[in-house]
């Protein structure tokens, strides 16, 4: 038995014409319900994932591909009971066929995906890329699935299965997926999360993609196998035990996605491929192969890295010295900012922001709460510096009070014109002596009873007179008691 969660995804483009088979649920074109995504879990002998194309617009197609769904359908289920050891059978007795197939059970997993597809292995906290190895050499299997390569290797528990374009592989850097496909256990929201930040970066990241997550492995006794019931109902004899057919299957070699994310054919791959396939007289339909368009067919085969610093423009180059003298316009400063490729920096913000969001390795809810933290932090300095800036503003802004100010009088070096030198008395409770006739600029204040001395005559109502401390000023004359009305 193995415990796995399959999960689906198709592109907007790829569901128009591709119907999934999940083990005994459709998804896509012809299925019951037409959806792009689909998860599925539990507890399998045999964990079953095959894909057919169909034009929509050719009846037979259709037809075709209804009654291949039925076949696997029917196949699926017989491999519950007698393993993947019968499926040479079901393939012969039903004409199987498909363009895409995943058969996975306790023991090995085997994969027939076209060269648009990636086959990748999360095993531990490193990423790998399966490399194609040779088919199975079986007449039985020599109908399905012969235009497309083929992989097989042993599954271990906690293993990650991917299958993907790798030109979406390519758009992130290795070290942070493997970081972040063992930071987040669940395929389908690492996955959510690559295409976010593809989408963040201005790449158009709907694309068909597969998996499968291992949680838990048990291999099945020997005496579950179809062999040992017939040999048990006399139908088989003990000495008529042979070798199954995976059981001479070469393993895929695997390359380390650090080392490149490359696709290494096995040699002389076409002489294996090229097995007699068995005739029929009769005339069946089949469907037709893959046709997915992918950024490594567009290139015809030869990837250019695809970074994320690529702009349409770097393939158009233009000579002045081409263009004569009177029709070249010098580019405006409108121009140049038109030409501005902002996609690096754009990048660079990216990376930071990623790294900010997985500060803990490890943990998901320790990194995500870190993030907050530390933008509750810089929020937090934000505010102080702007609350710093409006007191510094308000303080300048602040006028003065409407109290008359209380100056001490600065040494002159001019000597005020003085008539003559009076002692008189303030008649008055409080007396305020001015700077100025009529100003409110307060030199200092007297009460009933204090003696100064007037130095000029009235004018306008008003006299100099100075304090017993040096001080000048002006007051109202009728406020000061001459020596005669004191006696």
């Amino acid at each position: 038995m193995i415990r796995t969660t399959l999960t689906a995804h198709l592109a907007e483009a790829a569901r128009q014409e591709l119907t999934l088979q999940l083990n005994d649920r459709d998804i896509g074109l012809l299925a019951t319900q037409n959806q792009r995504h689909y998860v599925m879990s539990g507890n399998r002998r045999v964990q079953m994932l095959a894909g057919f194309l169909t034009d929509r617009d050719d009846a037979a197609s259709v037809m075709t591909t209804r009654a291949l769904l039925r076949y696997w359908l029917t196949s699926f289920r017989e491999l519950q009971i007698n393993g993947l050891t019968r499926f040479p059978q079901c393939v012969e007795r039903n004409r199987l066929d498909a363009d895409f197939l995943l058969l996975m059970d306790s023991e090995r997993v085997f994969v027939w995906c076209g060269p648009e597809f990636g086959v990748y292995l999360h095993r531990g906290r490193h990423l790998y890329r399966q490399q194609p190895t040779y088919p199975p050499q079986s007449d039985e299997l020599s109908i399905c699935c012969s235009n497309l390569d083929f992989y097989a290797f042993r599954p271990r528990e906690g293993d990650d299965i991917l299958i993907i374009d790798p030109a979406f592989i390519d758009l992130f850097d290795v070290l942070e997926l493997e970081h972040l496909f063992s930071d987040i256990r669940q395929m389908n929201l690492a996955m959510t999360e690559l295409t976010r930040l593809a989408l963040s970066s201005g790449y158009n990241a709907d694309t068909t993609w597969f998996s499968s997550q291992i949680q838990k492995l048990e291999h099945d006794p020997e005496v579950l196998s179809a062999e040992s019931r017939e040999r048990v109902s006399g139908r088989r004899g003990s000495q008529t035990k042979a070798v199954p057919w995976f059981g001479q299957i070469k393993l895929s070699k695997v390359v380390p996605l650090l080392d490149g994310n490359i696709r290494l054919l096995p040699p002389d791959l076409d002489r294996f491929k090229n097995v007699r396939k068995p005739t029929s007289s009769v005339e069946f339909y089949q469907p037709k192969p893959p046709k997915f368009t992918t950024n490594f067919q567009q290139t015809g085969g030869h990837r250019s890295g695809l970074s994320l610093k690529d702009t349409s423009l770097a393939s158009v180059t233009h000579k002045d010295s081409a263009i004569p003298d009177q029709f070249q316009v010098k580019p405006t400063k409108l121009d140049r900012m038109k030409l501005w490729n902002t996609d690096a920096i754009r990048e660079r913000f990216a990376r930071v922001h990623y790294k900010l969001k997985n500060l803990v390795p490890g943990s998901r809810g320790l990194s995500i709460l870190s993030y907050f933290a530390l933008w509750l932090i810089v929020l937090v300095l934000i505010v102080s510096i702007a609350l710093s800036i409006q007191n510094a503003r308000q303080k300048k802004l602040t006028p003065n009070d409407d109290r008359p100010v209380v100056t001490t009088q600065q040494p002159s070096q001019e000597i005020p014109k003085t008539d003559f030198e009076i002692d008189v008395v303030v008649k008055a409770s409080s007396l305020r002596i001015l700077a100025a006739p009529g100003l409110e600029e307060l030199v200092g204040t007297v009460t009933r009873g204090d003696h100064v001395t007037q130095l000029t005559n009235p004018k306008d109502g008003w006299v100099m007179v100075r304090l017993q401390d040096g001080r000048t000023g002006y007051v109202q004359e009728n406020l000061l008691l001459s020596p005669d009305e004191g006696d």
